[in-house]
């Protein structure tokens, strides 16, 4: 049996939240990409939070593209459990619909309550 990968057994690796990507970018080689997180204090003119920069990852090109093909691996996995409507089936919908989560399902209904 091959050794426990360290760091699978590091606790204390640091774990980054965020809402989304805000922003990818390529200069001098680098891929960069901007992570963001919607703000508690910054509002729009509706009152909806701001999205705000918390974070940057900075990666080779190849880095990249291997984080590329492990995303799309993630996204047939949640295709596949149902979690996310797949981008063939969701053609008919429009592009829109495409790696959308599922809908949940309908809660049965019966024909004694109306």
């Amino acid at each position: 049996m091959s050794p426990v990968p360290p760091i699978l057994t590091e606790p204390q690796v640091p774990e980054v939240f965020a809402d989304g990507v805000l922003d990818v970018g390529f200069g001098n080689g680098m891929v960069r990409i901007d992570l963001f997180s919607l703000s508690a204090v910054h509002k729009d003119e509706q009152g909806q939070p701001l999205p705000v920069i918390r974070q940057r990852v900075v990666m080779s090109l190849h880095g990249f593209l291997s984080s590329l093909a492990a995303m799309d691996g993630m996204r047939q996995r949640l295709e596949a459990a149902g979690v996310l409507v797949p981008a063939a089936a969701a053609q008919g919908q429009g592009a829109a619909a495409a790696g959308r989560p599922a809908e949940p399902p309908k809660a049965p209904t019966s024909p004694n309550f109306a």
